[in-house]
Order: C-alpha cells, then sequence, then structure tokens
C-alpha cells in the first residue's frame, strides 16, 4: 500500500507548493500568503504558550514529499473552530492537542488550570 500511495502521488506531477496551498484551501479556506501573515505577527510563537516555532520544531513523520525528500519540520500548526471552521490562530502541537482534548470548552480548561493550581508542590 505503502508503494502506491508513493506511485500515485509521484504520479500528479504537483509541487509540495502546489499541494500545501491545496489543502490550506480545501482544509481552511485560506493561502500560504495568509499562514505566513498570521506567524508574521505572531512573532513565529505559540498563540497560548509562546514557545518559538525553532523550539518546538519536530520532524514530522509518515509520507515523505513527492520529490522523495522527508517532509519539513513542523513547528506551528493551524488552530481552526470546528463548529464554523475559521481559521483561529498557529499553536504549538501541544497546545493544539490540548485544546482538542478539552473540546475547546473553555470552563473545562479552567476547572483544569483551577485544580492544577490546588495542587501542593510535592505533587506537582
Amino acid at each position: 500500500m505503502r508503494e502506491y500511495q508513493r506511485r500515485r502521488r509521484a504520479g500528479t506531477g504537483r509541487t509540495v507548493d502546489v499541494n500545501r496551498r491545496a489543502n490550506l484551501w480545501r482544509l481552511y479556506q485560506v493561502t500560504p500568503e495568509q499562514i505566513e501573515a498570521m506567524r508574521v505577527a505572531q512573532g513565529n510563537r505559540c498563540a497560548i504558550c509562546g514557545r518559538h516555532e525553532d523550539e518546538i520544531a519536530q520532524d514530522v513523520g509518515g509520507r515523505p514529499r513527492l520529490d522523495g525528500t522527508r517532509a519539513a519540520k513542523r513547528g506551528l500548526v493551524v488552530d481552526h473552530c470546528h463548529r464554523d471552521g475559521h481559521v483561529r490562530a498557529l499553536l504549538c502541537a501541544g497546545c493544539n492537542a490540548g485544546l482538542g482534548h478539552f473540546g475547546d470548552d473553555a470552563a473545562r480548561l479552567r476547572a483544569a488550570a483551577d485544580w492544577l493550581d490546588g495542587l501542593p508542590d510535592v505533587v506537582r
């Protein structure tokens, strides 16, 4: 199956940039230029924790690019609202996953933070 997928992708003749543009539009209705403008506006930092993307960059697993090279390192990911689909910010993968695990529910996030704040220092 892996080889089939590799041949199928290679047969499209599409570049990495064309694929990225198509995926961003299909998933979020934004362009790479809009994402880059967000990155600059956020100072290349996660909108929640403030870590710089160079501090959090990690190798992306999965399939290689169409040209056979490894996928780029990923620092910040696109966060979007699952109700209406609009893009909210660029986040590190950890913050983005945390929001998802809490169902984007601010009350649950606050309750978790309050619970953490109430733990004795020895337990933390």
